[in-house]
């Protein structure tokens, strides 16, 4: 069921309508003597259904008709103006059912007989006997009535019962009967009544974007440093929300409890409804993982964290986690073993300035901890933000290996380590092995393309290759240009 689309006339159609109930009361009058048909019959005397009784019978259904029509045409205007206030269908069922029940109970007593204290009590009698048959019937399409018109509920909404960790999501509401999704995608059926006394929270109806409230826990040895813990799990959490929009800033990083030797650590989130609680932890700890491999924390068997320590190994381990995903990835075992042997640990603390746009430079940075923001310089001297680099991301490879002035500005959003590669530390590989440079601009290319959201057309194949020959003609140009 749709919430609030119903059949309803055009107003030009519905003042034809109206128009013709004035129209056949004349005409009435002109063939049977009475603007009225229910004057000149009478059913109690004579049940035989003659033209006149079927003319009378008819201009009833016209009145009935014309009454449900000119109050569907007045809720679709309502609803039309009032876009934050909706009159749901099932109430316009309920008023049309109503509108030809009266019109036909009325008819009926006036056709058979003219007492108006006979209509009343008549009425009064048949409107309490129904209301009793029909009890149960009525009190669902009440609470279907007060879900919809209230805005307790609508079709796609995603709700949490209390004392529940599941999320539902309302995939219909009719007359009586509100059905619900649970995670398995099993329907479930609840009557409306049932349903208008659950305690639970509309997730999808708060004044502001919220989400499902989730949490997950881990353990750690207390050897580690709490503190560097924490930093890392704040900088997960910041490094999943800007990379899913379905995780929202509503997050907490915590001790739990210290039992023994281990601690316990717990992150508090929020997660879009549609998340399953699995999927939703999963990305979580996936976060958790790509950090705490980019800063070169050791996860052995009982997950134990090492406080970080500012030397060789260190650096090494620290490339060895995170080069997969640059330009270093061309390198074979052996070289990239070698050339992580030589990279320089480089710390930096919140508002340092890491690179500066128009300064010459031969080196590249690895994000192993914290995050990076880079910001190209507008006209008004304010850079504008462009991008946000976090643990793995590289930056600075250009000017590496072309030797052409850095092009942003990249500063420190948080303390954090990077890891230096300069053009000396990288020379020696390209010396020893010059197709690296072609594999080397074959990769600068294909991540150009693909921020470029680059279709695979003819012509732009073309200009990929003509970019990767510009590439490697540079980079060979700068690195062998003395030789």
């Amino acid at each position: 069921m749709n919430d609030h689309k119903f059949f309803s006339l055009s107003k030009p159609l519905l003042a034809i309508l109206l128009a013709s109930n004035i129209v056949f009361a004349w005409w009435l009058e002109k063939k049977i003597g009475s603007y009225w048909g229910w004057m000149v019959v009478d059913l109690s005397t004579d049940l035989n259904i003659d033209l006149t009784t079927a003319l009378a019978v008819l201009q009833f259904v016209i009145f009935g008709l014309s009454i449900d029509m000119s109050i569907r045409t007045t809720v679709t205007s309502i609803n039309h103006k009032l876009q934050g206030f909706q009159i749901p269908e099932i109430a316009v069922t309920a008023m049309t059912t109503s509108t030809y029940g009266i019109v036909g109970l009325i008819g009926f007593i006036l056709l058979y007989d003219h007492s108006l204290s006979h209509i009343l009590a008549a009425a009064g009698a048949v409107g309490i006997g129904a209301a009793y048959i029909f009890r149960e019937w009525i009190s669902d399409v009440t609470a279907s009535i007060q879900i919809q018109t209230d805005h307790l509920a609508s079709i796609n909404d995603y709700i949490q019962v209390n004392e529940e960790k599941d999320v539902y999501k309302v995939t219909q509401i009719d007359h009586r009967m509100v059905t619900i999704e649970d995670k398995f995608a099993y329907l479930i059926r609840i009557p409306t009544r049932q349903f208008l006394n659950w305690k639970y929270i509309n997730l999808s109806k708060q004044p502001t974007k919220r989400g499902v409230k989730r949490r997950c826990t881990f353990n750690l040895t207390s050897q580690n440093d709490s503190n560097r813990v924490l930093s890392m799990m704040n900088n997960g959490m910041q490094y999943l929300i800007s990379k899913d929009e379905r995780f929202y800033l509503g997050y907490s990083c915590q001790i739990q409890e210290i039992t023994g030797g281990a601690i316990s650590y717990g992150i508090s989130y929020e997660c879009h409804p549609s998340l399953s609680f699995l999927s939703s932890s999963n990305s979580v700890y996936g976060a958790l993982l790509h950090i705490f491999n980019a800063a070169a924390i050791n996860l052995n068997s009982d997950i134990e964290i090492y406080r970080p320590s500012i030397g060789k190994s260190d650096a090494k381990q620290r490339l060895l986690d995170i080069y997969q995903s640059s330009i270093l990835k061309v390198l074979d075992e052996n070289q990239i073993q070698e050339l992580a042997s030589v990279v320089h640990l480089v710390p930096f603390e919140s508002g340092d300035q890491i690179i500066k746009h128009g300064e010459l430079a031969q080196s590249m940075y690895f994000i192993s901890e914290g995050h990076l923001e880079v910001g190209i310089p507008g006209k008004d001297g304010i850079d504008l933000i462009v991008a946000t680099l976090w643990p793995g991301d590289c930056v600075g490879e250009m000017s590496l290996l072309t030797g052409e002035p850095r092009s942003a500005n990249v500063y420190a959003k948080t303390n954090g380590i990077l890891l230096e590669v300069t053009k000396g530390n990288l020379a020696p590989f390209l010396t020893a092995s010059p197709i690296l440079i072609e594999k080397i601009s074959q990769v600068l290319a294909d991540r150009k393309a693909k921020n470029e959201k680059a279709a695979s057309s003819e012509d732009e194949i073309k200009s990929q290759f003509s970019q990767i020959k510009a590439l490697a003609q540079k980079i060979f140009h700068f690195f062998f240009e003395t030789k």
